[in-house]
């Protein structure tokens, strides 16, 4: 141990033996080890404005060939799922945007509804499909920032309790019916919450797809908070997808039968090309 080093832990100990406190790294001279959290946090993930627009335009190439046939509140309400479907795994996170009325990003506007979904999923749904992890995986299926909810089966779990909820408060209960606005509203959630997957596979922390089947994580290269373009990039070139789609669509330029595939498969076939792209960079 150098000179300044040994003098910085003699003045550390003389501190703590004044006041009676005892450390045992400090006793031993010894640094005190690092210690990693569960999953990495800071700027290696996707921001909350970026995991809206970008799932928004992910849904708009996906609906644009269907807006010429499904009812109008019927796109309205998956649209509305996908924007809360595009923050719901963040609730794993203690101060996530879904926890704020303030909409991420540089203007803030205010949304009040926000929180409500936030600790709503949080401690409602989170919690409760965290249990049997718990149970059979012990400290592995302790709820965690992108853990269970940052899975393919509790993404699927959040949208089938959610489900539950709304067939429980609003058709059991209180007598509205379960309709198709209802149903979109859950596709959307569901689609909303697999694009915010998509969204943080593009970065270095990744994303267990197959927890807890497997702790494989698939993972970019993307960090947010300096000047990496790309998920602007994705919601320009996505959005544009969209109108493409549904001109193509209006045209006659896609056959019939695959109308309303055609949106879904331009969607896919794009984030195939996201993933590829964001494995570059540092």
């Amino acid at each position: 141990m150098s000179d300044r080093r040994a003098d910085r832990w003699n003045g550390l100990r003389r501190d703590r033996a004044a006041t009676g406190h005892r450390d045992a790294y400090l006793d031993t001279g010894q640094e005190r080890p690092q210690v990693r959290p569960l999953c990495p946090v800071g700027d290696d993930a996707v921001k909350g404005d970026e995991h809206i627009s970008i799932s928004l335009a992910t849904a708009a190439t996906v609906l644009a060939p269907l807006l010429l046939t499904i009812p109008p509140e019927w796109a309205v309400a998956a649209l509305f799922g996908v924007f809360i479907g595009a923050l719901a795994p963040d609730a794993d996170a203690n101060d996530s945007a879904i926890f704020h009325t303030h909409m991420p990003g540089r203007r803030g506007r205010r949304v009040y509804f926000l929180p409500f979904f936030g600790y709503g999923i949080k401690y409602l749904v989170y919690y409760p499909i965290s249990l049997p992890f718990i149970l059979f995986l012990g400290e592995r299926g302790m709820p965690r920032h992108r853990g269970v909810l940052h899975s393919g089966i509790g993404v699927l779990l959040m949208t089938l309790v959610v489900g539950f909820y709304a067939w429980l408060l609003g058709t059991a209960v209180l007598g509205f019916p379960w309709n198709g606005a209802v149903q979109a509203f859950l596709f959307g959630l569901f689609g909303g919450a697999v694009f915010h997957l998509l969204e943080d596979s593009c970065t270095k922390s990744g994303v267990a797809w197959l927890f807890p089947l497997s702790a494989h994580r698939t993972k970019g290269r993307i960090v947010t908070g300096n000047d990496d373009r790309r998920p602007a990039a994705y919601v320009l070139v996505m959005g544009a997808g969209a109108v493409g789609v549904f001109a193509a669509c209006v045209m006659g330029q896609i056959p019939v039968e695959l109308i309303p595939w055609s949106g879904a498969a331009l969607a896919a076939a794009l984030w195939g090309i996201f993933l590829i792209i964001s494995r570059f960079g540092r």
